[in-house]
């Protein structure tokens, strides 16, 4: 008797999730028409990725900050730290300092993506991306390079065996059920580091950028959106559709996600959330994250941010920047630029 031939066919899902997605758009997206409506707006949709994120579900600890080294890279000294976040949670994080300021300077948080966690934005291990920590210090500004949790020094258990594996799927799967996603618990941290930061002699409080490429991107958005004080972010490979690259890449990190969120909003319209700070948003032309169509995937969502800024009288403080390239870091416009908005 021959093998029944439903042996040799295959029935997958991406289909039918991608038609309930088409199905259910979000509830929350920005449909304000005044400036008025858009605070309205914004006061809710801040609200509700803090519930689904868990952001609210996490303690804070006093910083307890300690040095643990110091070394010369020749422009900069490369100092590593170590403050707690929550209770027996502890963030290490390098702190490059150029050799010639004085007084007071303007700080750069910078997110790092997948792989090597700070050691590579730090310039402690080469990397693909490019160690943008370095650039910032070397443009005249305080840069803090901190792990997330799950990277680097933060990894779980197995994760540690393998150097740039990263915890989040352990990490994911046992929050979400607390009502605590990855991101979440990235944003808190963040937070938590601004707070010691803006406590600190040589650093201007209100002078605090945040940075971040990929991961990293997602990382500076969630910040953003839950948090008023970086006074600029750089959200670099890491503006798309969650219907684009999210539901039709095979290999999307869990630590993107997060329960119910493409319910309620999409990444555009967390990056409204940042208005009217300066927001510089850019990407690699042939960036295969962006989604399918590519370039023309992101642009929709830097239009729901743009109409936000549009909405409060100061539109030329969003930029989107394309630059020739795939799914990599480019300090071209993103280094200046910063610059510009914390000491221009």
């Amino acid at each position: 008797m021959a093998s029944p031939q439903s042996t040799h066919e295959f029935f997958d899902s991406q289909k039918r999730l991608t038609d309930y997605y088409a199905a259910h758009p979000p509830r929350l997206s920005l449909k304000a028409t005044t400036a008025a409506e858009f605070k309205t707006w914004a006061a809710a949709a801040r609200a509700k990725f803090i519930e689904l994120t868990g952001f609210d579900r996490m303690t804070a600890a006093k910083p307890n900050p300690r040095q643990a080294g110091t070394e010369d890279c020749g422009d900069f000294l490369r100092e590593y730290w170590l403050i707690d976040t929550e209770p027996d949670m502890t963030m290490p994080f390098y702190l490059l300092r150029p050799k010639n300021l004085a007084g007071p300077a303007a700080a750069v948080i910078c997110c790092h993506g997948h792989g090597a966690g700070k050691d590579a934005i730090a310039g402690v291990v080469s990397d693909p991306y490019g160690a943008f920590g370095v650039q910032y210090a070397k443009a005249g500004m305080l840069a803090f390079c901190p792990d997330a949790r799950g990277f680097g020094q933060r990894r779980e258990y197995d994760a540690r065996k393998t150097a740039g594996q990263s915890s989040c799927t352990y990490l994911q799967s046992v929050g979400l059920p607390l009502g605590i996603a990855v991101v979440g618990t990235h944003a808190f941290d963040l937070a938590r580091l601004i707070d010691y930061v803006q406590s600190r002699q040589d650093v201007r409080p209100d002078r605090i950028g945040c940075v971040g490429f990929s991961g990293g991107g997602w990382q500076a958005l969630a910040l953003g959106a839950v948090d008023d004080r970086p006074a600029c972010t750089v959200i670099s490979g890491y503006m798309h559709p969650v219907a684009a690259p999210l539901l039709f890449h095979k290999h999307m990190c869990p630590c993107n996600m997060v329960p119910h969120l493409w319910e309620e909003l999409d990444l555009g319209d967390l990056a409204a959330l940042i208005a009217p700070r300066p927001l510089l948003i850019q990407v690699g032309d042939s960036d295969n994250l962006s989604g399918p169509k590519g370039v023309a995937d992101v642009q929709p969502q830097v239009d729901i941010a743009r109409k936000a800024y549009q909405l409060l009288g100061c539109k030329d403080r969003l930029e989107f920047y394309v630059f020739s390239g795939g799914h990599e870091w480019n300090g071209t416009k993103a280094v200046p630029w910063v610059h510009k908005q914390l000491l221009g």
